[in-house]
């Protein structure tokens, strides 16, 4: 109950010098006063880490780079108190989408991005942010017809209106690499 008081104290601002004129009880006062040294925390995810990827933070239009051809949608905004990158893609004209949740591992000190879809679709990807680029990695991950699958995505911050998304992929362990596909993402106006 204390506890309860304590928060509700600090919600109000009570001990601050604009409620000083305010007719406290003796515990109000006390409450007020331990309100006052508690430290403020900084939220945990407004460190700078967790800002290297607000580039791809928006509304955007999608196309291929090097086709023009439209690609599809995606929504991307912060959630879980900034904790999270939270994508969500519509392709055009075919009914797939999906969504991936992007964040920093203070504890490994790396991004990871969780990717899920509506085709029973899920890749886990790991990396850092290099040379200004958003640069991920899948481990070796069986596929359906059998043969194993290295991932390698890479978002490009273009400005602040444009980033691009190269994914390539390896069937030999990063031997050989194929484009899977590369994206131009506009910021809608």
């Amino acid at each position: 109950m204390i506890v309860l008081h304590l928060v509700t104290a600090m919600a109000l601002g009570l001990g601050q010098p604009a409620y000083a004129s305010l007719e406290l009880p003796a515990a109000g006062k006390a409450l007020a006063a331990e309100a006052q040294s508690v430290p403020q925390k900084v939220p945990p995810c407004d460190a700078p880490e967790f800002h290297q990827f607000d580039f791809w933070l928006g509304d955007w239009n999608v196309v291929g780079t090097r086709t023009g051809k439209v690609a599809g949608t995606s929504h991307i905004e912060r959630a879980m108190g900034g904790c999270v990158i939270w994508e969500n893609w519509t392709s055009a004209g075919s009914g797939y989408f999906g969504k991936s949740y992007n964040t920093y591992n203070v504890l490994l000190k790396r991004w990871e991005q969780y990717w899920v879809d509506n085709v029973a679709g899920v890749m886990f990807f790991h990396g850092e942010l290099k040379d200004g680029v958003m640069d991920y990695w899948t481990d070796d991950v069986p596929q359906k017809d059998g043969k194993m699958l290295r991932r390698h995505l890479q978002f490009f911050n273009e400005g602040p209106d444009k980033v691009r998304q190269f994914s390539q992929g390896s069937n030999d362990g990063g031997k050989t690499w194929f484009v899977e596909y590369d994206l131009t993402y506009n910021r809608r106006q």
